[in-house]
């Protein structure tokens, strides 16, 4: 067996520094905005979330003197509901290690580091499936309703919200439908245009559009010759992302985002309930300790649902090349 220590290493010990530095989560401005702005709505309780939408207009027009109005009752509302989702990370304690890591031989207490870690697990797993549908295609009924099948135009998910979006409308960006459309080719800025036009109505538009880092570099090699503008104003730059402007919104780049995908969404209209329990609003179990073991365990806890309340101002690029 060699010899483990020479003379300095035998009398010298490492100077640790006191900062770890992450090297594997992704970032999601998306997930900052949702999660942690003005779109986040308290979950008080209940078997349920609902969200009541207006689908029909009442009975309008003009008439003839003496004539007579139409009196029938119209239904005009109902609701969107969504079950609350349940999310978790896990953070399992070594109890051999406790002693070890104290005193002034313990840089930095590995406990933190570990909850700093879980923190970032259980916003990865909510960022991640943001993309997702919640419906058992991509991602798990367990999983929060994403925005992939929010702002579907029924081609992939016939109902959103548990309700059929043939029933209250037909046709892209009606009812409850988004803008949908697989590109299957470069992104071209008339295709991106046609998208978000399809997503405007009137003073209510896509005001976020999310892309991965690919197409954000093709879009960017296309616009910033005319525009030569870096958005350094908007709640984006406040929280460290840097984005294009197109037609004056904010474009971004998500690294949550699947491969070849385009994101158009509307934050107004895209809202993270979150509950009011303590333990389920990103709370912590505390740590329990393990049966016929020093060691321990605890779990980070989130419940909730991402809710979109007006889909047709979003749309949906994908199978985009770069």
């Amino acid at each position: 067996m060699p010899i483990p220590y020479n003379d300095i290493s035998a009398v010298t010990v490492a100077d640790i520094v006191p900062e770890l530095v992450d090297n594997y989560y992704k970032v999601s401005p998306v997930f900052v905005l949702v999660f942690k702005g003005d779109t986040v709505k308290p979950f008080p309780g209940g078997t349920q979330i609902q969200q009541p939408i207006q689908y029909a207009p009442l009975k309008a027009g003009s008439f003839a003197p003496g004539g007579t109005f139409d009196i029938s009752y119209v239904n005009t509302d109902t609701a969107m509901t969504f079950f609350v989702k349940y999310y978790y990370a896990n953070v399992t304690i070594q109890g051999t290690q406790l002693p070890l890591n104290r005193g002034s031989n313990a840089i930095m207490s590995f406990v933190e580091e570990k909850m700093v870690n879980g923190s970032q697990a259980l916003a990865q797993a909510l960022a991640s499936d943001l993309y997702g549908d919640g419906q058992g295609t991509v991602t798990p009924q367990t999983a929060i309703d994403g925005l992939l099948a929010a702002y579907d135009d029924g081609t992939n998910y016939p109902s959103y919200g548990g309700l059929s979006r043939a029933a209250i409308g037909s046709g892209a960006n009606t009812g409850i439908n988004g803008y949908y459309q697989n590109v299957a080719g470069p992104l071209g800025i008339p295709t991106l245009q046609k998208a978000y036009g399809q997503a405007t109505f009137g003073n209510r538009q896509p005001n976020l559009i999310a892309t991965t880092q690919a197409i954000y570099n093709s879009l960017y090699n296309k616009m910033v010759p005319a525009q030569r503008v870096m958005d350094t104003t908007s709640d984006l730059f406040s929280i460290g992302f840097q984005a294009l402007r197109f037609n004056n919104q904010r474009l971004a780049v998500d690294q949550y985002v699947p491969s070849g995908d385009v994101f158009g969404m509307n934050v107004d209209y895209l809202n993270a309930h979150i509950s009011e329990q303590e333990l389920f609003g990103f709370g912590f179990t505390g740590f329990k300790e393990l049966p016929n073991s020093v060691d321990a365990a605890g779990q980070l806890c989130f419940g909730g649902d991402i809710v979109v309340s007006a889909p047709r101002l979003g749309f949906i690029l994908t199978n985009v090349t770069a």
